[in-house]
Formats: C-alpha cells, sequence, structure tokens
C-alpha cells in the first residue's frame, strides 16, 4: 500500500496513519517512515471485518507473524510502529509486547584455548588484553560492568557493581587481583576505570571483540570464539564442572561415612 492508499487507512476510526506519521515522524527519515507505514497498513489489513481493534486482535497479529516466520528483529520493528500509533491514539491497553531476541549458541571456549589466549597475549606484549581476558574468564564479569572496575574494586579485591539495574557481585581472584595492582601502578591509574582505550574513552564492545578475534589467530583458537560472551560462558561451564565434582566427592565422602559407621555398630543382618 503506497502512501496515497494510507492516507485513508485507519486502524482506529478517527487516527488515519498518514496523520500519525506526519504527526510523529519528525526526525524520521524515509526508509523508517515507509517501514512504519507498511506495518501500520499490514496490521489494518489484518484486522478488517473485526469491528473495533482489542487486545486479542492485535496480540493475534502478533502471533501470525511469529508463525509465519518473521525473525524478533523484524516482528519488533513492526510492533514498535503498532505501539507508537497507539500511544498517539491514547490507546495504551492495546501495547504490545516485543519479542525476547534469539542470541545463537556460541561454540564453547575450553580452558586449554583460554590458556592459548593468555599466552599469545603475553607473548605479543598485550597486557591490557590478557588483563580483560582473565577478568572475563576469571569473574564471569558483564562487559557492561568494566567501567566499575576502578583501583578502590580492585584493591578492595572486588565489590558490587551496577549492571543494567541489577548489582553484580565481583570477586577477584588473588592471583588477578595482584596484576590488576600491577597494572594500575605501571600506568599511574589513581582513579576511574582501569580499561579505557588509548584515546581515554570507555572500550567499545565492538573494538574489543576485534582486538579478541585477532589474539585467537595468534591463539590458533576459532576466531568465533573471540568475545566476551565466550569467556563468561566459560567462567560458568567451569564452576558448574567444579560444583558437579564436589558433590560427587560429597557423596562418596558421605558413603564412606556411613559403610565405617555401620562396619563399627550397625546391626548384624547375616543369620
Amino acid at each position: 500500500m503506497d502512501r496515497t492508499e494510507a492516507e485513508t487507512v485507519a486502524i482506529l476510526p478517527g487516527f488515519p496513519i498518514e496523520d500519525y506519521l506526519q504527526s510523529a515522524g519528525n526526525g524520521w527519515n524515509g526508509e523508517t517512515c515507509a517501514g512504519y507505514r507498511r506495518a501500520l497498513c499490514e496490521l489494518a489489513r489484518s484486522l478488517v471485518g473485526q469491528g473495533p481493534p482489542t487486545p486479542a486482535a492485535v496480540q493475534a497479529w502478533r502471533q501470525d507473524l511469529e508463525r509465519r516466520g518473521y525473525r524478533p528483529r523484524s516482528i519488533n520493528s513492526r510492533l514498535a510502529a503498532a505501539n507508537g500509533y497507539f500511544r498517539w491514539c491514547g490507546r495504551y491497553d492495546l501495547l504490545l509486547h516485543y519479542v525476547p531476541p534469539t542470541r545463537a549458541a556460541l561454540p564453547a571456549l575450553t580452558r586449554p584455548e583460554y590458556l592459548r589466549l593468555l599466552c599469545a597475549a603475553r607473548s605479543g606484549g598485550q597486557q591490557q588484553l590478557y588483563l580483560l581476558v582473565k577478568l572475563f574468564a576469571l569473574t564471569g564479569l558483564p562487559l557492561q560492568c568494566l567501567p566499575g572496575v576502578t583501583p578502590a574494586v580492585v584493591q578492595a579485591g572486588g565489590g558490587t557493581l551496577p549492571c543494567r539495574g541489577q548489582p553484580f557481585a565481583l570477586q577477584l581472584p588473588g592471583c588477578l587481583q595482584q596484576e590488576l595492582l600491577a597494572y594500575i601502578a605501571r600506568q599511574g591509574i589513581t582513579a576511574g576505570p582501569v580499561f579505557l582505550s588509548r584515546s581515554g574513552r570507555p572500550i567499545n564492545r565492538s573494538n574489543l571483540c576485534r582486538k579478541l578475534q585477532e589474539l585467537c589467530r595468534a591463539a590458533h583458537v576459532p576466531e568465533e570464539k573471540g568475545n566476551p560472551r565466550s569467556l563468561r560462558a566459560l567462567y560458568q561451564a567451569t564452576r558448574d564442572e567444579l560444583a558437579a565434582r564436589a558433590e560427587q566427592l560429597l557423596r562418596q565422602s558421605y558413603h564412606d561415612l556411613l559403610e565405617a559407621e555401620q562396619a563399627a555398630a550397625g546391626w548384624q543382618t547375616s543369620a
């Protein structure tokens, strides 16, 4: 449906789609306006013959998009157009929840591969990258929390850092703490984030991933494992494996204890 046709279409009576786009679209580029127009006209067509829109009707449209195999990003762009229109109309009861993005499973980074990354960074004199690899892999630190790693936090051996509205409890292993303290002293860092780019800005995710991928090539590790998420996943996998071993040892130790007590004080069961 082109712009001329859209001028007469309204999802809600008295609220033409084109009026909404002209009212709310200041600052939007032509591609955004066209995309919103297509999405809203698509929604309007799905509601033909159903009477005034209801929450159930617009929810059915959202579900139909999922059934038809649209990706979350494509669905959410349509939902953004619909939600903007409904807010403009004052119909907050029709707002739709966005589809959570799906993340492809990352290939697992092994501890031997992690050690190769450390050795490659050390051989290349990349101390900051070495420490970042170690920090993510030994603490599970989210990248968003990195600016919160300050000299005071390192000196204290950890702390509670804000992370997307929720606290993250950082605990630095002793070996990593000592390396960080030495790095801070050599760099003359007295306050603020320990890790900054050469320009003094917070480390950018894309640049960090690029450096990690370069490090992977030097360490003969698959490049797709060169990202903070893979390092954090290694942290969690290692903890899960150690917890499983500890649970197994606990069960075996408890079994051995009971067997020893039975031998010492158990009731004779044989005839």
